[in-house]
């Protein structure tokens, strides 16, 4: 009977242990989904410039770079268009990503 009690007391004063662990593994797992979050928008950036003839590239006006197109099926119908879009800029290969496009006005 003794050890059933102290079995019990130990369960009792462990419980509470256990779960504020797991919230603590929670709210981590939060914060770095947070922080991936915030990083990916800061690459992330609105451009406006001219379309290439075959949408393979993208001239931009501000700073006149041209950026290879990863993704040149989501500019197919704007050739040699002026456009404004939000991309994901790869400065290393000078490659952008199109996330979203607004066609001329």
């Amino acid at each position: 009977m003794k050890t059933l009690m102290l079995a019990l007391v130990a369960l009792a004063l462990a419980l509470p242990a256990m779960a504020q662990t797991q919230d603590t593994n929670k709210q981590s797992d939060q914060t770095k989904q947070n922080d991936q979050n915030q990083a990916s928008t800061k690459t992330d950036k609105n451009m406006s410039g001219t379309v290439s003839k075959d949408a393979k590239s993208f001239s931009n006006e501000k700073d006149n770079k041209t950026y290879s197109v990863d993704n040149p099926d989501a500019l197919q119908g704007h050739e040699g268009q002026h456009v404004a879009i939000v991309v994901h800029v790869d400065p290393d290969n000078n490659v952008i990503h199109i996330i979203q496009l607004e066609p001329p006005q």
